[in-house]
């Protein structure tokens, strides 16, 4: 039974002591692990930190626009035309511009998705929303156009499409074109009347 005793004791001294160094094992992992990820952490910080400070003036534009034509992205919009036609809101109207869209990307797009973080509509200092078509016969067109841009435009194809901002009144409308980085390319000034 003294015999017994002095094994067991002999054991459990043992596994006490093969965890405890392992804990040391563990805890000295643990810190090596922790210094590594405050050193990231830092890198990290001093990254952000240098990208913040840069301004959006500095950086080079990622678009541009001539000849009605607005480039970003490798994907072209070459605006073709302007309208003025009935809203699906009542005694409202929609300003509509119309354009050829051409991928020049490797992959696919949806012509709207890109238009849409790029282009904006201000009247009167207010930043404009695009608004919804009147469902009448005469805008099938229209429609067939707008469905357009929400379809994906694969790499080298072109399609036709447009764009609507819903104005207050009858006071000119500004567009604005920008790049990736949100720096304005060009701004053009429509008369509704």
């Amino acid at each position: 039974m003294y015999r017994s005793l002095k094994i067991g004791t002999a054991l459990s001294l043992l596994l006490l002591l093969a965890g405890c160094g392992a804990t040391g094992t563990k805890n000295a992992q643990s810190s090596s692990s922790h210094r590594t990820s405050q050193t990231a952490q830092s890198s990290h910080s001093q990254h952000t930190h240098s990208s913040s400070s840069t301004s959006q003036s500095s950086q080079a534009k990622t678009a541009t626009f001539a000849n009605s034509q607005f480039t970003i992205d490798h994907v072209t919009y070459n605006l073709t035309g302007t309208d003025v036609t009935a809203s699906a809101t009542a005694n409202r109207n929609l300003f509509v511009i119309y354009y050829t869209v051409t991928n020049q990307q490797s992959k696919a797009i949806v012509p709207s998705d890109l238009w849409e973080s790029s282009v904006t509509a201000k009247q009167d200092g207010k930043k404009l929303g695009t608004g919804n078509l009147a469902f009448t016969t005469s805008q099938t067109k229209d429609n067939d156009l707008l469905n357009n841009t929400v379809m994906p435009v694969k790499p080298g194809k072109t399609a036709k499409g447009l764009a609507m901002f819903e104005p207050k009144n009858t006071d000119p409308v500004s567009v604005t074109f920008s790049d990736t980085h949100g720096q304005v390319v060009h701004t053009s000034q429509y008369n509704l009347n």
